[in-house]
């Protein structure tokens, strides 16, 4: 092994630094230089590093914790818009099967009103035929009595003629004076 753990651990936090900054934000990054001063130990330096990874997977841990979060409100508030939508397609759907129902049942009764006025027309059509025959009959009844009638008065006048006739004069004048 050509590299010693702390390089190694230098290399691999760096590398995780520039994946991180590409996925979060710049001010959650940390820098993992090393420290100016160059009397700190080894030891201490390794020491140093593991808490600033430490607060690097901190900080990352709270990044993805957030963003956890923040998925799993978004995911409530669109299972309460698609529950709410849902509603509404339920509500919707209810609506358009009671009109399909009204529209049906008006169509039905429209079907009754149009055959009830059919029949009507054909009774007011055969009324009319009765009413117009009724007339021919009357005026043919009318016609007939006065044809009656003045027959009649025909009958009485010859009647009237042939009493008269037969009537000596004389007593048609004393039938008159008297």
């Amino acid at each position: 092994m050509g590299k010693s753990q702390t390089d190694w651990l230098r290399e691999y936090m760096r590398d995780r630094i520039a994946n991180y900054s590409a996925v979060g934000s710049a001010e959650n990054i940390l820098s993992l230089r090393r420290p100016q001063n160059s009397e700190t130990s080894p030891g201490a330096a390794v020491l140093n590093l593991i808490y600033q990874a430490a607060d690097l997977i901190r900080d990352v841990d709270d990044y993805a914790a957030e963003r956890q979060a923040r998925a799993e409100t978004l995911a409530q508030q669109t299972i309460e818009k698609v529950e709410i939508a849902e509603a509404r397609v339920q509500s919707a759907e209810s609506g358009r099967l009671a009109a399909e129902a009204e529209t049906k049942e008006f169509s039905n009764r429209l079907q009754e009103v149009e055959k009830v006025m059919e029949q009507t027309a054909s009774r007011m059509t055969a009324t009319e035929a009765q009413l117009s025959i009724a007339e021919q009959r009357a005026g043919t009844a009318e016609l007939r009595a006065n044809e009656a009638e003045d027959a009649l008065k025909r009958i009485e006048e010859a009647i009237r003629t042939q009493i008269l006739e037969k009537i000596p004069s004389d007593s048609r004048r004393a039938d008159r004076a008297a």
